[in-house]
């Protein structure tokens, strides 16, 4: 009901306004109306991912009042669907301008999956056992609950601007984003580990902003200062569910922690002055701090058996979570000779985590959150030179240092960049650039300390974590922009990139990078344009990782047997594209064709070789062939006729395709192992996702 009123708000904003504007105005209107029918086989819910193509009408309308001193612009698209738009725009020069927006975007994961759970969308998940005894769901599918893994985002808001003080300025807008749906966790059912269980957890978001800018505007000065308020509200901040992992009772509930509602402020400065010798100095400073509240569990199920446990300690039962964020970045830029361009920089980032530290002690164990704070801070200079014979040269420097609390591992990084590319305009019908990156990260290895054989940290001794892991990296680049005549224009680019992580024994080992993409279009007579492109990039990833036990040999050089064994994957992606098409005026500003197609692949492997095989297990068998394979195909033909200079018709076929053949969901099971008496449960989330459509639409436009 909100939406409707917020849409017929702005609608009678235009109404309004064309009436007051009626004499000496200029105004342009389209009205265009879409009948669309389509066939759809397979996935649906991957078919409509973001989006809300179903039979039926859909209207769009765009409209614009301009007079001397003010102007109107009103948008509708796909007015009544999930993917409707409303855009209301509207200014008096030199005096104010204001806007109004509404939005709505789904985003459809499954249609149809099921669960052995009622009370499906809620915050409550309950089932009846057919077998109390034992307190085992009901494993035949066909009487499980059938729904959609979909979300739907509105979001709705304006916003005022005044200028009537210049050179002062004020802006102030509020907008509120809703978020609704269905959306699958997994959960282990015992804790550690245990069966895995897929749940469908609601969605129930209302994010709330508020934005304020006042500034001055006037040069050679700009100054300007920002806040804004955020407020997000989860109206289900937990999920509970009846655990099918414990034996003695279906009665016996869990429960999964939802996003918890908080509030963000941020406080933002920021200002520029131009400068004698074409240079200009700019900065910008914020300030943040977000908190929330949350009330934290007091037990959870340890076992099958056992059912809820109690924390025998928990230092305090309320969580209050709290960040801190600084940022401040500085820019001069200046070109005091007509050969050379200048700029240099430097930007600082701080995050406090003021939250509770909370001891939790289970038996003879004591867990503590370790609160993540880090600072990153980072200088550099690029400078640019016209040289002889049309060349334009430019060399850049970075340095970027990074400082984690609470990790043990590699606390700090510290990253030096440096580039250089080199491009040439000398021709009137071709541009040609190359460029050369080269990234050097260092970080010294802390560490925990190691109190003997039996302590799990030995194999951290080895271990480098890909996100702060020393590496070096060597990128090279190569365009080529050429057009010979006003009609033909291509475009060639080549990029690769190697990583080496040469102090890793443990972990990403290398990382190699192959990028080439060309794309062109033609127009002959004025009449018939075509055009193409072709994307190809391949990729290669070494890792090297040890399985181990505490107590057995963590070395990575040492013996292999059922306990400790080192492995090692190389991992390919590939990824490539096409597309071509053409359009052409058969009878010019009266009959065009369109025609188009694209397809795209990706394809990739992992080639496994482990230490140690059990039996059944060859180098081979281990192997997996088709790791993250999938194709989609894309073909389109439209016809569009102007029947006058006000109406037109169009008409359309396209045919799309999604196929998908990933290990990772290949051979899906609602249960696994099927019939078990205590095993996974899935509710087909991520099961079959291949679909094929056809399309069919009709078109009219009028422009009065």
């Amino acid at each position: 009901m909100r939406s409707k009123i917020f849409v017929c708000a702005m609608i009678s904003g235009v109404i309004v306004f064309s009436s007051v504007s009626a004499q000496e105005k200029k105004s342009e209107t389209e009205a265009s109306v879409t009948w669309i029918t389509p066939e759809t086989d397979g996935q649906r819910g991957k078919f409509n991912e973001y989006r809300d193509i179903k039979d039926g009408v859909y209207v769009g309308v765009e409209t614009r009042f301009d007079k001397e001193k003010y102007y109107l612009d009103f948008r509708a698209k796909d007015v009544g669907y999930k993917t409707q738009r409303h855009d209301l725009e509207g200014r008096k020069w030199g005096k104010l301008g204001f806007f109004l927006q509404y939005n709505e975007l789904p985003h459809n994961l499954t249609y149809g999956a099921t669960s052995f759970y009622t009370g499906v969308g809620g915050a409550n998940l309950t089932y009846v056992s057919p077998t109390p005894a034992n307190g085992s769901p009901n494993k035949d599918i066909s009487t499980w609950t059938a729904f959609d893994y979909s979300t739907e985002r509105k979001n709705y808001g304006g916003g005022l601007r005044l200028e009537m003080l210049k050179p002062f300025f004020l802006d102030a807008s509020l907008n509120r984003e809703e978020r609704s749906g269905v959306y699958p966790v997994g959960v282990a059912g015992t804790s550690p580990g245990g069966p895995a269980i897929e749940l469908p957890a609601p969605t129930s978001y209302v994010t709330d902003d508020l934005k304020l800018e006042a500034g001055y505007a006037r040069n050679p000065f700009f100054v300007s200062l920002s806040y804004i308020h955020s407020n997000f509200k989860n109206n289900n901040s937990e999920l509970v569910f009846v655990n099918p992992s414990t034996k003695n009772t279906a009665a016996t509930s869990d429960t999964f922690m939802l996003p918890p509602s908080n509030d963000c402020d941020k406080l933002g400065l920021s200002g520029a002055v131009k400068l004698p010798f074409r240079s200009k100095l700019s900065f910008n400073a914020t300030s943040s701090n977000t908190q929330s509240h949350v009330n934290l569990l007091t037990s959870y199920v340890a076992d099958v058996t056992g059912g809820r446990t109690s924390v025998t300690s928990l230092r305090k039962y309320v969580f209050d979570g709290k960040t801190d964020t600084r940022s401040y970045r500085s820019t001069f830029t200046s070109s005091p000779f007509y050969f050379l361009d200048g700029k240099v920089f430097y930007k600082y980032y701080n995050r406090e985590n003021k939250s509770d530290s909370i001891r939790t002690t289970v038996g003879t164990t004591t867990l503590v959150n370790h609160l993540f704070d880090y600072r990153k801070a980072g200088y550099g200079a690029e400078l640019g030179f016209k040289l002889p014979a049309s060349f334009y040269f430019t060399t850049s420097y970075t340095h970027g240092r990074i400082e984690r609390e609470e990790r043990d591992d590699i606390p700090t990084n510290t990253d030096d960049t440096y580039g250089t590319e080199l491009r040439w305009g000398g021709s009137d019908f071709m541009v040609a650039r190359m460029g050369y990156e080269r990234l050097v990260r260092r970080g010294a290895f802390v560490g925990r300390t190691v109190t003997g054989a039996t302590d799990a940290a030995n194999i951290e001794r080895y271990q480098r974590r890909f996100d702060a892991a020393p590496r070096d990296r060597n990128a090279y680049k190569a365009m080529l922009d050429v057009f010979p005549t006003e009609n033909v224009n291509i475009n060639l680019g080549y990029r690769y990139k190697d990583t080496k992580h040469k102090e890793t024994i443990l972990g990403v080992r290398s990382d190699k990078r192959n990028e080439f993409n060309v794309d062109g279009d033609y127009l002959i007579a004025k009449r018939v344009r075509l055009f193409a492109y072709v994307d190809y990039e391949h990729a290669k990833i070494d890792q090297q990782e040890r399985r181990f036990d505490t107590g057995t040999n963590a070395d990575p050089g040492g013996s292999s047997d059922s306990l400790s064994y080192t492995w090692q994957v190389a991992q390919i992606e590939s990824n490539y594209g096409y597309g071509i098409g053409t359009d052409v005026h058969i009878l010019p500003q009266k009959l065009a064709l369109k025609l188009q197609h694209s397809s795209s692949k990706s394809d990739g492997s992992a080639d496994y070789t482990i230490a140690f095989l059990r039996v059944g297990r060859t180098q081979d068998n281990i192997d997996i062939s088709n790791w993250g394979r999938y194709r989609t195909r894309y073909y389109l033909g439209e016809l569009t006729y102007n029947l006058t200079k006000t109406l037109s018709f169009g008409a359309g076929y396209i045919y799309t395709v999604f196929a998908s053949d990933d290990a990772q969901y290949s051979g899906y099971k609602f249960l696994y192992p099927a019939g078990s008496t205590n095993g996974n449960f899935l509710t087909g989330a991520y099961a079959d996702l291949t679909y094929k459509a056809n399309i069919v639409y009709f078109s009219v436009a009028y422009r009065p």
